[in-house]
């Protein structure tokens, strides 16, 4: 049997190692990397799924814990993701100037996941927050820019804070950090605030609108393996936290009822709701295709978001069900795009194109996963947006079931513009000689996730059969599954996944026997085209992934703005502040910050007598 202290001290254990093994010899700093990230995901997944998990066996002086299905679903899916991305480690690892910290801070950032989704304590729960961001804070700068974690760390420290401030309301209130105790105690004004600082806490974690700013910027500019964690796997803590204020610090009774649900909850679907759109919006208009999957988190942020404030048994089925179908997703999408990174040097798609017949493997796991976001059979995305759809309508939800769908059509508009412009369309010259797929211990996880991504597309019952054990657990009715027939039950009808993944299959092998039998379409370069009696100089020029939406784009490119502009005013205030700060208090003239000092010391004391 596994204890959960035990794991957190094999990572803790295992970062130190890593840390001066990557010193001596950076491939063997990737496999210890490697063989704990496994050992801890096989570990939870084993023992977890069996509910033979052991909590505490005080090891570490002064941490409890406690195990929850709720937990153990989202460390298990977290800690996949970690194990499959640490497969990347030996051929990035040596591209940073603190190849050893790499690998330290990557363990590390684990052991405060395990940490925060297992533990019964607020206090502690706050702790394992702050080792998460301070580790991540340090691993963004070691990919394109510094800049990015200063926003990511302003935006997780304001989440932070306002946990912190609603632990203390908490504590006031019933005397203990003890997380059960607490939630069951909370009632009235107090429990309002706790709620609404929690809420802040999760939307800042998860990236949603309107805190939603270091999203892009942290997931452009990091490490390119590190991509696929913060979306597909850290993110989740802020889902976490939202789950806590929404189903269990969310003193519901006392609200105000708005359309069959508390009208505070749909605020929030609201705010859900313009996450979606927002995120989509925005993808479509990014060049940069890890911001642009980026934008995609945001708005698949939003459906979570948008599931939970439901108070709906199949809303919850559909929410948690989005959180391993989107970190699935996101994983296997960023995975394959630092794959084509790693061979090209770039992730813009104005500057590629046409290399599926270099990397084949690779263009086929972003297919499956753009075909898992876009909800569309048979993977697991589908499945999770069809329990949202069925709980929106069922709720009478008008204006956020057409954002719903909105984002799950647009959603397809912007994952296959890299699919387009990346892989598809003409080779560029450049790119003709050197491109060639992955190596095979990346392309090992990333074959793994897209036969999950189909998996849970096929054959979901299996794993909402868990879920179910979360609704009972946070006092909901569970999800109508019938294993035998394979089917599940929404409110409004009737899924057979493995039904319709065998209409699609078969679909899939017509299609592929007609391209078979057909005569087959002439290659041709760029320069081997109609151009009007025009010489064309430069094959560049005619890379028709540049404004690709631009009609569509054109539409909305005033309004979108906005949103930015306000938080780059907001920041450079900060910036004015901080300069000001420093000019009082840490100016050259001693005189200064001694005056300034003592004249707020004398208004603290006068307020006091």
């Amino acid at each position: 049997m596994a204890s959960i202290e035990i794991l957190i001290l094999i990572l803790v254990a295992s970062s130190i190692a890593s840390y001066f093994l990557t010193k001596l010899n950076s491939f063997a700093g990737s496999i210890l990397t490697i063989f704990s990230t496994m050992f801890v995901f096989v570990s939870l997944a084993y023992y977890g799924f069996n509910d033979t998990l052991i909590t505490t066996v005080n090891i570490l002086p002064g941490f409890t814990f406690e195990f929850t299905y709720l937990g153990a679903y989202f460390a298990i899916i977290v800690a996949f993701v970690y194990s499959m991305v640490s497969f990347f480690h030996p051929y990035f690892v040596d591209h940073y100037k603190y190849k050893n910290a790499y690998n330290m801070l990557f363990l590390l950032s684990l052991a405060g996941v395990l940490g925060a989704f297992f533990t019964d304590s607020f206090l502690q729960l706050f702790f394992f927050f702050e080792l998460i961001v301070w580790t991540t804070m340090f691993l963004i700068p070691l990919g394109k820019s510094k800049s990015a974690a200063v926003s990511y760390f302003g935006f997780s420290a304001a989440g932070s804070l306002s946990m912190l401030f609603g632990i203390f309301v908490m504590f006031t209130n019933v005397g203990s950090f003890n997380i059960a105790d607490g939630l069951a105690s909370l009632s009235g004004t107090k429990a309002v605030l706790v709620f609404i600082s929690f809420l802040i806490a999760g939307f800042a974690k998860l990236g949603v609108f309107p805190l939603h700013i270091w999203l892009p910027i942290a997931h452009g500019n990091a490490p390119h393996p590190f991509s696929p964690v913060l979306s597909g796997a850290l993110v989740k803590l802020g889902a976490f936290v939202a789950v806590l204020a929404l189903l269990k610090v969310s003193p519901a009774s006392a609200m105000i009822t708005a359309i069959s649900m508390p009208f505070a909850h749909y605020i929030i679907a609201i705010l859900g709701a313009v996450s979606i759109v927002f995120g989509t919006l925005m993808a479509i208009r990014e060049d940069d295709a890890k911001k642009l999957l980026a934008y995609s988190s945001m708005s698949h942020g939003g459906y979570i978001i948008v599931a939970f404030s439901l108070l709906d048994s199949v809303a919850l089925a559909g929410g948690f069900y989005h959180i391993l179908a989107h970190a699935l997703a996101s994983a296997g999408a960023f995975m394959a795009i630092a794959a084509v990174a790693r061979q090209t040097g770039t992730t813009k798609m104005s500057e590629l194109g046409g290399i599926i017949h270099k990397m084949p493997i690779t263009y086929i796991v972003y297919l499956v996963a753009i075909i898992s976001m876009a909800g569309i059979p048979p993977m697991g995305g589908f499945i999770s947006k069809w329990l949202i759809f069925q709980a929106v309508i069922d709720k009478g939800l008008i204006f956020i079931a057409i954002a719903v769908f909105f984002g799950s059509i647009g959603s397809f508009l912007y994952v296959f513009r890299p699919l387009a412009a990346l892989f598809l369309g003409q080779e560029l010259p450049q790119f003709k000689k050197t491109v060639k797929e992955a190596p095979i211990l990346m392309l090992i996880p990333m074959v793994i996730i897209t036969l999950l991504n189909m998996y849970t597309g096929i054959l979901p019952n299996g794993i909402l059969g868990f879920i179910n054990k979360i609704n009972v657990e946070l006092g909901f009715f569970p999800l109508v599954i019938n294993n035998p027939a394979l089917t599940i039950s929404g409110n409004n009808g009737t899924l057979f996944p493995a039904l319709i993944a065998g209409v699609f299959g078969f679909g899939v092998v017509v299609a592929f026997i007609i391209f078979i039998l057909l005569k087959k379409s002439r290659q041709v370069s760029l320069m081997d085209t109609y151009t009007a009696a025009n010489f064309i100089h430069s094959e560049e020029l005619l890379h028709y992934s540049v404004d690709f939406y631009a009609p569509l784009e054109r539409l909305y490119e005033k309004y979108t703005t906005k949103m930015t502009d306000f938080y780059d005013a907001l920041a450079n205030k900060v910036k004015e502040l901080g300069k000001l700060a420093k000019y009082l208090f840490m100016s050259k003239y001693v005189e200064v910050a001694v005056f300034w000092i003592v004249a707020i010391l004398a208004f603290l004391l006068w307020g006091e007598l």
